[in-house]
């Protein structure tokens, strides 16, 4: 269940990639949202914070919050775990599901996933596309414990959505490690490339919010159709 906070920042983060204070670059008064949203002054304060720790606004002392000025168009927010999902929420974002399975972790998979050996895992591989076209290549593990039930039609759409808001599961935060490779013949293909092209990778490891680790996953990234984008500040 969402905390008053994340539900002022869901609704924000919303409007704001909507475009709903395009206009005057700037946000309603604290008062102002107090009222509209029916919370608490140090729970809007608190939302705020976090909005500008994600560089979307930012305070000016005595003339209110501003919309930083940043061109996110066609970016994914590197930052967020359900990246695509937020980033792209106009678009016709379709999941297709190539594997799925359920495994038990060897020792190296244990090892990673902080688990006993022959533990059960959901290996769960898809190419996630945007408007028709495949821009991501998914291979996830997800330990049965904790997410306790998936099946393939659940991993047609938002595996995350399905963990928060019906498994009623907090994610907590995540180990991402970029790197570049170089996609096999089988990897180009879904892709619609051409072996030996680039590919920006993503290693996983994400936590719920008690630092238990549900879920490793490697992400294979379209090089020529997703470009990524980190908002920060510098304190």
């Amino acid at each position: 269940m969402k905390t008053k906070y994340e539900t002022v920042i869901n609704i924000l983060e919303r409007e704001i990639l909507d475009g709903k204070y395009s206009l005057n670059k700037k946000l309603p008064t604290e008062e102002e949202l107090i009222t509209r949203l029916n919370v608490s002054k140090n729970t809007v304060r608190k939302a705020i914070d976090i909005l500008v720790s994600k560089g979307y606004i930012y305070r000016v002392q005595g003339s209110g919050i501003f919309l930083r000025d940043f061109s996110r168009e066609g970016c994914m927010d590197i930052r967020e775990m359900n990246g695509l999902t937020k980033s792209f929420s106009k678009n016709k974002l379709e999941s297709k599901v190539v594997e799925f399975q359920l495994i038990e972790a060897d020792e190296e998979l244990a090892n990673k996933m902080k688990c006993n050996p022959n533990t059960k895992i959901y290996y769960v591989k898809r190419v996630r596309c945007l408007d028709g076209v495949p821009i991501v290549i998914e291979e996830s593990y997800y330990n049965k414990d904790i997410i306790y039930y998936l099946n393939e039609e659940i991993c047609s759409k938002s595996i995350f959505n399905y963990i928060m808001d019906d498994l009623k599961l907090k994610i907590g935060f995540a180990d991402r490690v970029i790197s570049c490779e170089k996609l096999s013949e089988d990897e180009a293909k879904l892709l619609n490339l051409n072996k030996d092209e680039p590919s920006l990778v993503i290693n996983n490891t994400i936590f719920l919010s008690n630092g238990i680790i549900f879920d490793i996953s490697l992400e294979k990234y379209n090089y020529k159709e997703v470009k990524m984008i980190s908002l920060t500040n510098i304190l």
